[in-house]
């Protein structure tokens, strides 16, 4: 399976997982600033900008290990617009990353803190 795919495959299965856990979609593949959002969600009041990483192979942790501070800055990027296109910027956010590997889906909720690499 193709790289590009995979990762539509992944998100695919990431938000039906989050939307069974009770959270309600958004946006999927948001540009804005220099970075992309995989998913943005909503969590009761709490908006979730979620990055997913999908691999046919890997074992837990994998994942979360792709997702570097060059990475999350460009996360926390998007996410910043995002939240100014909608006024939000008083709402309470997260970053979650959701991975998918041969170990199965793996939810992280908090992955990282805007505050780190902002």
């Amino acid at each position: 399976m193709k790289a590009d795919a995979l990762g539509r495959q992944g998100e695919a299965m990431a938000e039906a997982y989050l939307c069974a856990q009770g959270m309600r979609t958004l946006a999927r593949r948001y540009r804005g600033g220099d970075g992309e959002l995989d998913l943005v969600m909503e969590d009761g009041k709490q908006g979730v900008f979620v990055e997913v990483k999908a691999s046919g192979r890997g074992a837990a942790g994998e994942g979360m290990c792709r997702v570097t501070p060059a990475k999350q800055r460009r996360i926390i990027h998007a996410a910043s617009a995002f939240l100014l296109e909608r006024e939000w910027m008083e709402r309470s956010a997260r970053f979650d990353v959701v991975e998918i590997t041969a170990a199965g889906l793996r939810h992280v909720p908090c992955a990282f803190e805007a505050g780190a690499w902002d």
